[in-house]
């Protein structure tokens, strides 16, 4: 009679020998060198994709968009550069959004150039760097028909609130190099020639500047959303 397998007696174990454990993988080590090189490797390409990312948005133009209405004239949208000229339309923007410009006045035309408006006599306001060729700042804009440009006295850094309008191309000749353009009109120039029709009207000095009867209403400023047509 055979025997009766015992429990687990079909195990086939190593046999004349005790199990030899497996030997783990060594981790392989870096050197100081490969490490460092590594290191220098992701610096690069970090720096890279800044660069990259850096001259994508340099070619987006980061504008804002102000709505200026006139009341019985209509309104204006203005298109706000702020690359070209940034203290500028920074300056601009805050002050609409502080709702400065409601209920000032436009006092000022003269005939192929220039309407102007935007002073509030008792507004304590900081003066803003002049960001124009010959106060030493680069600023492209040239003074065509529709560009918005800050006022100033005979100070290059003066600025604070006024604001001019231009009618003609032909404004460039005087204005380029000399006055901070911050942006465009890109709606509403017949309303803009309306204002200075009805201004041009009235009696003003040799400048253009009417009585403060005449001069139209800035009813409210507002920036807004706006697609660029």
């Amino acid at each position: 009679m055979g025997k009766k397998k015992g429990k687990n007696s079909n195990y086939s174990g190593p046999t004349g020998a005790s199990p030899v454990p497996t030997k783990k993988s060594a981790t392989a080590t870096k050197s100081p060198d490969e490490k460092k090189n590594i290191i220098l490797l992701a610096i690069g390409a970090v720096l890279v994709v800044g660069i990259i990312v850096a001259i994508v948005l340099a070619t987006i133009p980061k504008v804002s968009y102000v709505e200026m209405d006139f009341g019985e004239y209509g309104s204006i949208v203005i298109e706000v550069d702020e690359r070209e000229a940034p203290i500028t339309a920074d300056n601009f923007l805050k002050l609409v959004n502080d709702g400065f410009y409601d209920g000032l006045t436009i006092f000022r035309a003269q005939a192929g150039f220039v309407i102007q408006g935007g002073e509030d006599n008792t507004a304590n306001l900081k003066p803003i760097k002049g960001e124009f060729s010959e106060n030493g700042v680069k600023n492209d804009i040239s003074h065509n028909r529709g560009v918005i440009s800050m006022a100033r006295t005979n100070d290059p850094d003066s600025a604070t609130s006024q604001f001019f309008i231009t009618l003609h191309d032909s404004a460039k000749t005087s204005l380029d190099g000399k006055y901070a353009g911050f942006g465009r009109v890109v709606e509403g120039m017949d309303v803009v020639d309306a204002i200075a029709a009805e201004l041009m009207k009235h009696p003003s000095n040799y400048m253009g500047f009417v009585e403060d009867e005449y001069a139209i209403e800035i009813v409210s400023a507002r920036v807004i959303d706006y697609e660029a047509k």
